[in-house]
């Protein structure tokens, strides 16, 4: 997995203990896989310590209406207590889940959702009626709480996928939600599913804001090259030449290089000779931060083929990095076996 998707667990495992990431910003060094690890291990910690509680309350439930549970949620439970409660009872009791939602405002549903069960997610979710999810949906995109939004389509079927697309205007939101669902191939699924025109709407606004850039390049950089390729042409058709420079340097400026040196192993080569054709890069410092890069993460192949279209010193320079990298690489497995 990518950097980005690390700093992307990194915030999931803040929102879970309750605390800005910067309080747990010095995890970064775990690595995306090992972040998520840890927290679902945390998270099923405290759910687990709450499940004599939640067993209690599910032998109740049958005896309140659907009705009156919404109605008094509103009122008096505070949206922690509700959102931990809800996902265990709705496992106990999934035919009323429907019924009590369709009473609920999409305010409340939104304030709940954060203290969900995860695993009660993955067993409720494909369940729900998209009609039901799609205004809370959209309140969780106009609070920009992404990543809660980002379980629902870990776990949605294929037809609640596409109407949640429809149903949510904010195409930029979207973005930000999807590039945060956690398994590689899920997210290819997702991506495979929705038509192209409207894929393309969700990649072109990639280039509205540098967040954005981050959130388009790190969804990129996880796709299979086929599907990289498709979409990454589509993002780079949309760049004019001013456009394509101010990409590099946020790129530069958030550690992004990776993955768009990933990027541009799988797009077409109208794209690389674009990056390769652009000022920026040929800048001396910028040169030896992509170098710095792919020596680093092992990303060769994006900029060996940029550097098929670069003449002079920025080429040899790349191809001398190159060279030497696999020298070295070459001497450490001599010395392992």
């Amino acid at each position: 997995m990518s950097d980005l998707v690390a700093r992307a667990q990194l915030i999931m495992l803040a929102e879970t203990l309750g605390v800005p990431p910067e309080r747990v910003r010095h995890l970064e060094r775990l690595g995306a896989e090992n972040l998520r690890s840890l927290r679902e291990r945390i998270s099923n910690l405290l759910f687990d310590e709450q499940s004599a509680t939640f067993a209690r309350m599910s032998r109740l439930a049958p005896l309140v209406p659907n009705g009156l549970v919404a109605r008094v949620s509103q009122a008096i439970v505070p949206p922690l207590v509700a959102g931990r409660a809800a996902g265990a009872l709705g496992v106990d009791h999934p035919g009323r889940a429907k019924g009590v939602l369709s009473d609920l405002s999409p305010q409340y549903m939104a304030d709940c959702a954060p203290f969900l069960d995860q695993r009660t997610v993955a067993v409720l979710a494909p369940s729900i009626p998209p009609a039901l999810l799609i205004p809370a949906a959209n309140e969780l995109m106009r609070r920009k709480a992404y990543v809660t939004a980002s379980w629902f389509l870990d776990y949605a079927t294929p037809e609640a996928l596409l109407d949640l697309e429809a149903g949510i205007p904010d195409k930029a939101g979207l973005l930000h939600t999807t590039s945060l669902v956690q398994s590689d191939e899920r997210l290819e699924q997702i991506v495979r599913l929705l038509p192209t025109e409207r894929l393309a709407v969700i990649v072109r606004t990639a280039v509205e804001s540098p967040e954005l850039l981050m959130a388009g390049l790190s969804l990129l950089a996880r796709l299979s090259p086929e599907l990289a390729a498709d979409l990454g042409d589509i993002l780079f058709e949309h760049l004019d030449d001013d456009g394509l420079t101010e990409v590099l340097r946020t790129v530069v400026g958030q550690d992004a290089i990776p993955e768009l040196l990933t990027v541009a192993a799988a797009v077409r080569e109208d794209a690389v000779r674009r990056i390769a054709a652009d000022p920026f890069l040929t800048e001396p410092a910028t040169l030896e931060e992509f170098v710095d890069a792919a020596v680093e993460h092992d990303r060769w192949e994006g900029l060996l083929r940029v550097a098929e279209h670069l003449s002079g010193e920025a080429g040899r320079r790349i191809n001398r990095a190159a060279k030497s990298a696999a020298k070295s690489a070459g001497s450490s497995k001599a010395k392992a076996s």
